[in-house]
């Protein structure tokens, strides 16, 4: 079964892949992120590619990293 992936708020949610769903929450504010196949909505969920899930992860990893550097900065100039 198909699934369409749809996002509000940082919110995935899987739906099933019907066309009039699909524009019933985008005008709800939801926006169309992609077309999984999968068995039920957490698995679709699950099958969504990684770099959609992660982004937010590596969004905080490079925001410790530059906060890491600036403080190791100030310290070696004081």
């Amino acid at each position: 079964m198909k699934f369409y992936i749809v996002k509000k708020d940082h919110q995935l949610e899987a739906i099933p892949a019907e066309k009039s769903l699909l524009e019933r929450y985008e005008a709800n504010q939801y926006s169309y992120v992609n077309v999984v196949s999968a068995c039920d909505k957490q698995d679709a969920l699950k099958r969504l590619p990684t770099e959609q899930k992660h982004s937010k992860m590596w969004l905080i990893i490079g925001a410790n990293i530059a906060l890491f550097s600036l403080i190791l900065t100030i310290y070696t100039i004081n």
